[in-house]
């Protein structure tokens, strides 16, 4: 495998904490401390795009299928923002709690929170369906399961799934400290989860109980995981590291392939918060603390 640095975005004035997938597949949008929500083309890179000025760190972004942008923002709940024109066209108030994931789950839209609570609101009529409470600790992300069940990490170490009817199926201690990251990995029925102690660790969902043990498990990085994105196609996976490198991984075994780091590569100088891994031309994208956005080609 090789890869190969291939642009740096610059231009917000923070740390970077939130990555989202564009409408087009070489589109992608960037947030972060400084509350600018910033539209990147990779066919021209030089051309970065503020498309909306939140109040705040954002840490949490996802476009729908109308072409809107919902922004989670740290104190006043979700903005809407239609791509096509700028313009803030809904504002959903959900209590002056950070906003860490959003998902979309068919008609729902489920938002983490900070203080341990899901909100689930009706993507059509924008009001607030459920509210689901199952610890005092943030959840961090989210992640679609089959029958639309949803997988929530959470900051007490916890992963729990819940059903179509918001019931609590299953939860078991994952990570020691916060879990910062699932994915669901449709082809092997698999869950792969990232966490602070710096472990990346593999659940077989065949075999799910609430005592439930890794199928396997890995000491990936020198200090926190906060975040892994999956190739578009093929079994690897990325992880982000408070250690400031980026890894690719075999996701059959768990098998470290390549590290990207600022010595070997050019990466980042910082913690590195956040991952996308697009379609367009498998380009890996990564967000960092030191205020740059890299993207890589892996061949």
């Amino acid at each position: 495998m090789q890869i190969e640095r291939i642009d740096t975005f610059s231009g917000h004035r923070g740390p970077i904490y939130s990555l989202a997938f564009g409408e087009q597949a070489h589109e992608f949008y960037s947030a972060g401390s400084d509350g600018w929500v910033v539209q990147w083309n990779l066919q021209k890179p030089d051309l970065g795009k503020v498309v909306a000025q939140i109040n705040g760190s954002v840490y949490a972004m996802k476009h729908d299928e109308q072409g809107v942008l919902w922004v989670g923002q740290n104190f006043e709940g979700i903005h809407g923002i239609q791509l096509s024109n700028q313009e803030r066209i809904f504002s959903i108030g959900l209590g002056a709690n950070s906003i860490f994931d959003i998902l979309f789950n068919h008609t729902q839209v489920w938002v983490a929170h900070q203080d341990g609570l899901i909100s689930v609101i009706d993507a059509n009529s924008k009001q607030i369906v459920k509210h689901i409470k199952a610890s005092e600790k943030s959840v961090r992300n989210l992640r679609l399961l089959p029958q639309n069940r949803v997988a929530a990490a959470y900051s007490d170490g916890y992963i729990r799934i819940f059903n179509s009817n918001f019931e609590l199926e299953y939860a078991w201690k994952a990570h020691e400290g916060s879990v910062f990251g699932v994915q669901y990995w449709e082809q092997e029925n698999v869950l792969i989860s990232v966490g602070k102690d710096a472990r990346i660790k593999k659940w077989n969902l065949h075999k799910i109980t609430n005592q439930f043990q890794p199928e396997s498990e890995v000491i990936a990085h020198m200090y926190a995981i906060h975040d892994l994105a999956f190739h578009p196609q093929k079994p690897l996976f990325a992880s982000a590291s408070m250690d400031k490198t980026i890894k690719i991984w075999d996701a059959q075994d768990l098998t470290l392939i390549k590290v990207i780091d600022a010595a070997r590569y050019g990466g980042h100088k910082n913690s590195v918060n956040k991952l996308i891994w697009t379609p367009f031309e498998d380009q890996l994208v990564s967000a960092s603390d030191d205020k740059n956005i890299s993207v890589w080609k892996i061949h």
